[in-house]
């Protein structure tokens, strides 16, 4: 695993920290196969009955590297970029995979990509720091990581008045 996702194992939790504090856990590619490469050990685990995701620092996930992307479209790294859209999906179908509960533990900012990522868990459960937006039309980009899917999915179907 890399230093950017941080693995333990305890009394049959299994968590998984995102650890870049300095850039409130944004993801680049390699952290997102970081990511998805925890999660697919821990679904494997026999020790391990639920799994955890945090983020290190004030922030959950802040979603995408924008630098990172910003560098990629300059670069014109079209192949990068696929592999970077492909690893995001990756990641959260490997959440949603998972035979194991997958409780997203939220205590700070879960922007973007990083608000489709908890919204991917089966639990969401929030500290009073939290704060979660679907930030993207503010930076010309959709939903990614599943958040089309994952957002209306999460909020149940709306009451019909008769």
């Amino acid at each position: 695993m890399s230093d950017l996702v941080l693995v333990t194992r305890e009394r049959g939790v299994g968590t998984i920290t995102l650890n870049r504090p300095d850039k409130m856990n944004a993801v680049d590619g390699v952290m997102r196969k970081a990511m998805a490469a925890a999660v697919k050990d821990m679904a494997t685990d026999a020790s391990v009955r639920v799994i955890v995701l945090t983020g290190a620092g004030r922030a959950f996930c802040a979603g995408g590297d924008i630098e990172h992307m910003k560098r990629l479209v300059k670069e014109k790294d079209w192949t990068a970029g696929k592999a970077l859209v492909e690893t995001g999906r990756t990641m959260v179908t490997a959440i949603r995979k998972s035979a194991k509960p997958v409780i997203a533990s939220v205590n700070g900012a879960a922007a973007g990509g990083g608000a489709n990522l908890a919204l991917a868990c089966d639990i969401r459960i929030a500290s009073d720091k939290a704060t979660i937006g679907q930030t993207f039309n503010r930076i010309g980009l959709v939903p990614d990581w599943g958040g089309s899917y994952s957002c209306p999915a999460s909020s149940g179907r709306p009451r019909r008045w008769s």
